[in-house]
Parts: C-alpha cells; structure tokens; sequence
C-alpha cells in the first residue's frame, strides 16, 4: 500500500458523501465513492425539507424543488392550530431521490469514481495508507486509499470499530407516501397522542401528493398507523395502504470524528438538528468543511488523526452549540404532557408569536438557537406588558 490508487474513499453517496466528492474531484483528486445501495437516491426516509438558504448556498436546482414554502400550520392536541407566516420564501420541499441523483452526477461529471452494490464490511488504517474490506454481489473486494470517510449514515457500526465511540441517544423516523386531498402547506401536530416526545407532519408536495410521518421513540409502526388513520377520517389522506419507511436519526454527535486517515461525516457522525431530524443542510455544511481539511492535510501528506483534528474543531464550532441548544430543546419538549402542550398553544396565541415570526426580518430557519434566543428576548419584554395589560382590563370591569 506504499502508493494507494486512491487519495480518498468516501463510504455512502448521500447529499454530504456526494458533495465532498465533487469538492476534491474538482480539486484534482482521485475520489471513490462506495455505497451498498444499487443507485444514487434510493432507500430514502426524509421529507426533503430545507432552508431556502441551503438552495441559495449550494447551488440546488429549481428542477429538484417540489414546492415552496412561507407558511405552515402548528396543530395542538386539541385541534386548534397556529398559522406562522413570514414575507420571504423560507423553506423548500425537495425531491430528496432527485437530490441525491444529482449531486452524485455533479460529482462524477467532476472526475469521481461510484462503485454501487459494495457494502464496506472493515476499515484498516495504516501507516502508508487505509484499506477498504468490502463484498459485491459473488465477491469480496479490497481498495486503498490516501484516507477514508464515513459518510454512510447513522448506525453503521464503523466509527465504534474504529475506537471514535458511538451515539446513544436516538429516535425513528417514520413516513409513507400518500394521497392527499385539500391540504395546501405543510402542517405540524404536537400531540403525544400521535407521536410520544416527537412530532407528526403532513408535507404536501403538490395537490394530489406528499408525506404524511413522525418522529418517536416509541412505537414508530403503531403510531404511524394511528396517524395515517386520523388524517383519512379527517378526509387529508385518500388511504391508509401506503408504502411506510423508517429510518433511525440520531440526537447528539459522535464523540470522535476524526481518527489517523479517518473522518465521520453527515448522520454518521450526529450533524443532525435534533429539533427536527433534519440532516441535509448541516450535511452539506460539513462536507465543505472536510473538503478544506483534506485538501491541506493530502497537500502536506499529513493524515494524522492531530492534523485532521481541524475538522472536528471547525464543525463543531459552527453547529455544536445549535446541537446542544436542540438537544436541551427536545429534553423539555419530551416532559410535556398534552394538557402542557395545550397550554403552551394558548400561551403562544396570547402572546402573539405568529406576529413575531412574520415581523422577523431574517427568519433563522436553520439555526434553532438563534431562534430560541429572539424568542426569549422577545417573551422577556412582551410577556409581562400583556400580563400587566390583562390586569388592567380586569380592573376596569
């Protein structure tokens, strides 16, 4: 292995697999990219939606884009909602397949190898080099490279083998593709009825079509079904005999992201906001960022687990604190019964926020964080004037 073929392995051809490759193949670097899929795109639980920022910073077509968004409905247990609306476009709905066809394509049309149907079974780091174990259909296969990453989503059990630790806190993502009827923006449902500690959606993609899902821990097929039940008896949904798909998304990241030749990128590696499961945007973000490290760290023919610690340095400097604001989110969020949740809709209707988010002048749609904090402030000095108010009014009956 004195002089690998290859100067970088990416194991999983998603959004953030797929993006790092294009960065480095257009770089001049040979890149190979290994998934156990049969294609780009397939074998997919996301609703595809993502900030117009992320369409903005990474160049994402219009062709890939299902719908545009600058509303939604938060439903309560009770049925009573919450209309949030801002001027500007605030989210996209992606066709999630399309998306991950085409940033492979954009990859390979840059110089990067896919070699599809190979499921990577080890990873040997050495001292000229790291080999890549992986079976085909009928055969078992090897490859060297420069240096790998794990881009293959949560769960593999790779990072842990290779000492980086594992991610313990997780929940399910369950969704089936249904037949909507007379639904025209996407609709959330905080109701532990429906989804223990999560959230269900309904996500039209146009007028006859679109996802219908949750986010558990608990009993993510059963809930699934009750959920898919409401919305036919609510007449949202055509039919309940819909094709369902599940997906495990962590909450919190790995403890070690990088190791010698090694880097964990993507779900792999807990990017995830844990607020909502999403992973696409804080995929994209960091594959940018480990396309930096690996340039300098091949460029200087230091693989060493302190050079690429860079990576882990900058990732988390740009999401740790949202990941740790959002895990502390969905810890308070998991405590709240319906009769709390309830009260929270009507507290949020007295105070106004709707016309808080439409008056944002940027709406941070990805950074939870900064979201939280305006609300605080904003709360701080418009909660006791309306208190204040409330007293005043019953006083003069």
């Amino acid at each position: 292995m004195a002089n690998p073929e290859r100067d970088v392995i990416i194991i999983g051809a998603g959004p953030s697999g797929s993006r790092l490759a294009f960065r480095l193949a257009r770089l001049g670097y040979a890149v190979l990219v290994l998934d156990r899929k049969e294609a780009a795109g397939e074998d997919i639980c996301c609703t595809g939606i993502v900030s117009q920022q992320c369409v903005d910073d990474f160049g994402i077509d219009d062709g890939i884009i299902l719908r545009r968004a600058s509303s939604a409905k938060f439903v309560g247990p009770s049925g009573k909602y919450l209309r949030f609306s801002h001027d500007s476009l605030v989210a996209c709905i992606l066709d999630r397949p399309a998306l991950d066809r085409a940033l492979a394509g954009q990859a390979r049309a840059a110089g990067a190898e896919y070699a599809f149907t190979t499921e990577v079974t080890v990873v040997e780091p050495g001292a000229d080099g790291v080999r890549v174990r992986a079976s085909c259909p009928g055969e078992e296969v090897i490859f060297d490279a420069r240096a790998v990453v794990l881009a293959n989503g949560f769960g593999s059990p790779l990072p842990r083998r290779l000492g980086m630790g594992a991610i313990k806190d997780v929940v399910t993502g369950a969704q089936a593709r249904v037949v909507i009827s007379g639904v025209d923006e996407v609709e959330v449902y905080f109701d532990r009825s429906l989804a223990p500690g999560g959230f269900a959606w309904l996500v039209p993609h146009n007028d006859s079509s679109g996802l219908a899902g949750l986010l558990t821990r608990y009993r993510p097929e059963q809930h699934l079904e009750n959920l898919l039940s409401r919305l036919q008896a609510q007449g949202k949904i055509v039919s309940t005999e819909v094709e369902r798909e599940y997906a495990a998304i962590p909450r919190g990241s790995l403890p070690l992201t990088c190791a010698d030749r090694v880097l964990v990128l993507g779900e792999a590696a807990g990017q995830v906001k844990p607020t909502t499961g999403g992973g696409i945007y804080y995929g994209l973000l960091c594959a940018d960022i480990a396309a930096d490290c690996l340039e300098a760290a091949v460029n200087a023919s230091d693989l060493s687990a302190a050079r690429l610690s860079w990576y882990d340095r900058q990732w988390r400097a740009r999401l740790g604190r949202e990941i740790k604001v959002g895990n502390r989110l969905c810890r308070l969020y998991q405590r709240l019964g319906n009769g709390n949740i309830e009260r929270l809709f009507q507290f949020a209707r007295g105070a106004e926020l709707p016309r808080f988010i439409s008056d944002l002048e940027v709406l941070p749609f990805d950074w939870h964080g900064a979201l939280a904090s305006k609300l605080l402030k904003y709360l701080a000095i418009n909660a006791p004037l309306r208190a204040a108010g409330n007293l005043l009014t019953r006083g003069r009956r």
